[in-house]
């Protein structure tokens, strides 16, 4: 058997993901689709262009490996310029902002996946890219640097999720891309709360040591009144577990149907848990596998009544009936399967 370090590459390395899908989901399904099949063809035409290998495509993402570090970050430009001229020619809900990271690094090859810290690193790269722009870690700026016309703004080290040692990050000036949008934190404002509720306590806790009470006559002793038992302590229910629940239960009666009763299955469980990237997968594939309405026939009119003319009374010649033409009409419907 073969170690699997005898699969190893040094690859560049690019993960894409659409901004807002899931909530562009939520607001107007069939848009959503046909903006994302665009926008597939759009990534799909630039990666021929620069040698692009697509490896796994999820939904709205799209993992691609390259040979040539130079080529990649060229193919992400071009696909965020493409991008950005069907931007300007639509309305804002059919817009599609795609974020880009890259990132060069060792990948282990087994099969059809690809594993390794270089994946992990590059799909939190790209989480810290701006809606239309790129984000590169230090390891393919050192590679670009020189050969690329492109401006590049150092990010410096930022925390990525469950990388232990993270890379310092930079951020390609693109034309049209969006600032991020920073979220205040709550951490702060809380704590400074905390504060100022224990100085007080404390405060109060010192001016009654200071201060005695007075001492009280004593009063003639009375039976201690019964304790009522404590009441059980609520049970907190999160809501958000109980929606994922619901929506794996609708997930799953949606599996044992067909056609658009599965499809509305899915759009109740989307609507339930509408960050599920699974269930949103399973939706688009019900929605492409829903057969196209055949066009409703108009009947023609009918024609006016004619009279006839009165025929003398005898037996009238029989004339042999004009065979029905068989109905070859072959409706034909196309469907997009992705």
């Amino acid at each position: 058997m073969s170690s699997p370090d005898g699969n190893r590459r040094l690859k560049a390395i690019m993960f894409t993901d659409i901004k807002g899908y899931s909530a562009m989901m939520g607001q107007d399904e069939s848009r959503t689709v046909k903006a994302v099949l665009e926008h597939r063809e759009i990534v799909r035409e630039c990666l021929k262009d620069h040698d692009g290998t697509e490896h796994e495509t999820i939904g709205d993402a799209f993992v691609v490996l390259f040979d040539s570090v130079v080529n990649a970050v060229r193919c992400g430009a071009e696909i965020q310029a493409r991008l950005k001229a069907r931007n300007d020619s639509l309305p804002k809900e059919e817009q599609v902002w795609l974020r880009i990271g890259i990132h060069l690094g060792d990948i282990i090859v087994q099969g059809d996946g690809i594993y390794g810290d270089g994946v992990n690193v590059a799909a939190r790269v790209q989480d810290k890219a701006e809606p239309g722009g790129i984000s590169i870690t230090e390891q393919v700026f050192l590679q670009i640097d020189g050969k690329i016309d492109l401006a590049m703004e150092p990010v410096g080290k930022v925390e990525l999720k469950n990388i232990r040692n993270p890379p310092s990050l930079y951020r390609l000036k693109l034309d049209g891309a969006q600032p991020l949008v920073k979220h205040r934190s709550w951490v702060a404002p809380v704590a400074a709360a905390a504060l100022v509720i224990g100085g007080i306590g404390l405060a109060v806790a010192l001016n009654n040591r200071s201060t005695p009470a007075p001492v009280a006559a004593a009063a003639p002793a009375v039976a201690p009144a019964p304790v009522a038992p404590p009441a059980p302590a609520p049970v907190v229910v999160d809501p958000k577990a109980e929606a994922k629940v619901a929506a794996g239960q609708k997930v799953t009666e949606a599996l044992g149907t067909s056609g658009q009763a599965r499809v509305d299955l899915l759009r109740q469980a989307l609507a339930l848990d509408p960050d599920n990237p699974a269930v949103q997968n399973l939706l688009v594939v019900a929605m492409q596998a829903l057969p196209a309405a055949a066009p409703t026939p108009t009947a023609a009119p009918a024609p006016a009544a004619v009279a006839e003319p009165a025929r003398p009374a005898g037996p009238r010649a029989a004339h042999p009936g004009k065979p029905k033409g068989d109905d070859d009409t072959k409706i034909k419907r196309s469907v997009v399967v992705e």
